[in-house]
């Protein structure tokens, strides 16, 4: 009896050193097989972020070709403006687009040698306007860039606005670098930021509207003078016969207000936003990109401003 049982408890133990043998196998096998998809994840992030490195230089060499080929205009039927169709890269597929940031209006233009410059200023109120946001909302940008400590007008807001904030902070006091520097200045929530967004941009130094690229709604904020329906109709004509030079512009302008102000035109650009995807295995990578290019004096140059991920 007493050597049944002990060879019993032999057996049960065998059973759990066997028992454990395995359960120790398996997690091993687990560890490896999630190193070694962790590592496969890694490599194709690291190839795919190549491969989006590789769409911005690819953007920045269709700038280069096309300033030298039509350096005079820049148009929404050029090839620069036409999307780059997916296309396979070994496992990877690779898209993307290029836009044209002066067709937007140029956070930056508020402010000139350090102070607001009143046309600007007038411009981005109108725009604000037209899409439902407060029109002081444009002081408050302006003090954020200029280089003062005093308010501007109603809704303008220096540091002694935001060190009173429960996390302080004080203003830039310089040009904006990206768009969503708007999240810190007073007034902008997500919303107004959301709205404005797609009709504004942040560009080094002072820039004119892109009139061959810019929506009726940067437009008409730039010609107060003209009305609305005239405008949609030039973009229309715009879209199949672009204007060939600023005079253009201004020509067709006057043609419908002798006292229409077309300065802040022009039709060729200097500043592109580009947007690359790449999808690589289980990664799905967006990138984008500011190029800055120009094309005198000497041989054409495209410079990358920044670069940053999407997701």
């Amino acid at each position: 009896m007493r050597r049944e049982r002990e060879s019993g408890v032999a057996a049960i133990t065998a059973v759990l050193i066997v028992a454990v043998a395995a359960s120790a196998v398996a997690l091993m096998l687990a560890q490896e097989s999630a190193t070694l998809d962790q590592a496969t994840l890694v490599t194709s992030r690291a190839q795919a972020d190549e491969y989006a490195q590789a769409g911005v230089d690819w953007a920045r060499g269709v700038l280069a070709q096309d300033a030298q080929s039509r350096s005079a205009v820049d148009s929404l039927d050029e090839g620069w403006a036409q999307p780059m169709a997916a296309l396979p890269v070994e496992r990877a597929v690779v898209s993307g687009d290029i836009a044209d940031e002066q067709g937007k209006f140029n956070l930056n233009n508020l402010v000139v040698g350090g102070k607001a410059s009143p046309d600007d200023v007038a411009i981005f109120r109108r725009l604000l306007a037209s899409l439902a946001l407060s029109p002081d909302l444009a002081d408050a940008v302006a003090d954020w860039i200029d280089s003062d400590s005093t308010p501007s007008g109603a809704g303008g807001a220096e540091d002694s606005y935001y060190l009173a904030l429960p996390r302080p902070y004080r203003t830039a006091n310089q040009p904006m670098a990206q768009v969503e520097e708007l999240y810190r200045v007073r007034g902008f929530d997500a919303k107004a930021v959301a709205k404005l967004a797609p009709y504004v941009t942040a560009l080094r130094g002072h820039t004119a509207i892109n009139a061959n690229t810019a929506s009726a709604v940067v437009l008409a904020a730039a010609l107060p003078t003209i009305p609305r329906a005239a405008i949609d109709e030039m973009v229309a004509m715009r879209n199949k016969k672009p204007f060939s030079a600023a005079a253009d512009v201004d020509k067709w302008a006057r043609g419908i207000d002798m006292n229409a102000v077309t300065s802040a035109l022009d039709v060729k650009s200097s500043f592109f936003s580009v947007h690359v995807r790449v999808a690589q295995d289980d990664v799905q990578l967006a990138t984008d990109a500011l190029v800055e290019r120009t094309v005198a004096p000497g041989p054409v140059k495209t410079v990358l401003a920044w670069r940053r991920p999407r997701y």
